[in-house]
């Protein structure tokens, strides 16, 4: 379960104590590994990841890259940032829009060179 779960609190410390938790953190060499012989500007895309998790600043709710490990990322990628990391942006933010702005599609396709 994702520590962002609010639910988590809920579980039981007996039942917790039956469990191990390992923290994962967005890794940019997995991306760097599959988009390396490709069209995708990868390095662009991990400085964007790297700088909305900054934003974020909070390790419970970072930006992974599971969303970038499409087989057509190139083709799905607007529909990607537009449909799922904006509206996870916005939500995050949802006292803060201004804070969104930076990130959305038109800003960080420019800065993608797409």
């Amino acid at each position: 379960m994702n520590t962002a779960d609010r639910s988590i609190a809920l579980v039981d410390h007996a039942l917790r104590r039956r469990f191990a938790f390992i923290e994962l953190r967005p890794n940019y060499e997995v991306l760097r590994r599959k988009y390396q012989e490709t069209d995708v500007p990868v390095e662009k895309l991990i400085e964007t990841l790297r700088q909305v998790n900054e934003a974020i600043s909070d390790k419970n709710y970072e930006l992974g890259i599971s969303f970038f490990l499409a087989n057509n990322l190139c083709e799905d990628i607007e529909d990607i940032w537009r449909m799922e990391i904006e509206p996870y942006l916005e939500e995050y933010f949802f006292n803060h829009l201004q804070k969104v702005d930076q990130f959305r599609w038109e800003k960080v396709k420019q800065h993608l060179g797409l």
